[in-house]
C-alpha cells in the first residue's frame, strides 16, 4: 500500500521530468531516454550501423577533416567539453563533444565529434545503439507520432510518399558502396570482402 501511495505522489514529478527531456543544463546533456553525457564521463562506442561499418549518428567534426568513423568501433572517449546543443526532433538534434578518444588498438587522439544523441542512444534498424548504454536508458521510438503525421498527408500524395524512401535508399546504398570501395583501395578490405559486402548491399535494394 505504501509503495502505491509513493508511486501516486511521485508520478507528477516523473511525468514532468520526462516532458522536459531532452535537455542541456549545467554542461550535462540528458537524452529522451534519460541517459546523461557530461564532462569527465567516458563514452563507450559500439559498432557503426552502416553496412560499411561507419557510424550513422556519430561523426567527426568537419574541422578534423576525417570521416573514417569506423575506427571508433569498440573505442572510448573521455568527455572534456560539450557545446552547440541543438534539438528540434529525433532526426534533427546534435551535441558537439570534444575529448580524448582511445581506439580499440590503444592509440589515443584528441577528437571533436558531433552526435545525434537521440538516434545514437536507440537500437536502430535492428542493430544495437551506436553508444553502448544500459537498456533502461535507450530511447524507445514512439510510433504514435509517425501515425499522426501519416494521417495528415492527403490521399493524392501517398504514391509519392511511398517512392521517396526507395529513392533515398538507392542513394544511401550507392554511398555505402563508394565507402566500401574507398576502404578496399586503402587496403582495409580484401577484394573478396569488398565484393561480398557490395553484394549484400545490392541485395537489400
Amino acid at each position: 500500500m505504501k509503495k502505491l501511495l509513493w508511486a501516486f505522489l511521485l508520478s507528477p514529478f516523473i511525468s514532468a521530468a520526462q516532458n522536459n527531456l531532452p535537455s542541456f543544463l549545467n554542461d550535462t546533456l540528458t537524452t529522451t531516454g534519460g541517459y546523461k553525457i557530461y564532462k569527465g564521463q567516458t563514452l563507450q562506442f559500439g559498432t557503426g550501423t552502416s553496412a560499411a561499418g561507419y557510424f550513422n549518428f556519430i561523426k567527426f567534426h568537419q574541422g578534423m577533416a576525417k570521416n573514417n568513423t569506423y575506427t571508433l568501433q569498440s573505442g572510448t572517449m573521455l568527455v572534456k567539453n560539450l557545446k552547440a546543443y541543438k534539438y528540434s526532433g529525433p532526426d534533427n538534434n546534435s551535441i558537439r563533444i570534444a575529448g580524448t578518444v582511445t581506439y580499440k588498438d590503444g592509440k589515443k587522439e584528441e577528437a571533436d565529434i558531433l552526435v545525434n544523441f537521440e538516434r545514437a542512444t536507440e537500437d536502430y534498424d535492428g542493430q544495437p545503439s551506436e553508444l553502448n548504454i544500459a537498456e533502461q536508458f535507450k530511447r524507445k521510438p514512439g510510433q504514435a507520432t509517425v501515425k499522426q503525421e501519416t494521417k495528415k498527408q492527403p490521399a493524392a500524395a501517398e504514391p509519392q510518399k511511398q517512392s521517396t524512401p526507395e529513392d533515398l535508399k538507392k542513394i544511401l546504398v550507392a554511398d555505402e558502396i563508394k565507402k566500401l570501395f574507398d576502404l578496399y583501395k586503402a587496403g582495409a578490405l580484401t577484394k573478396e570482402e569488398y565484393e561480398a559486402q557490395k553484394k549484400k548491399l545490392l541485395e537489400r535494394q
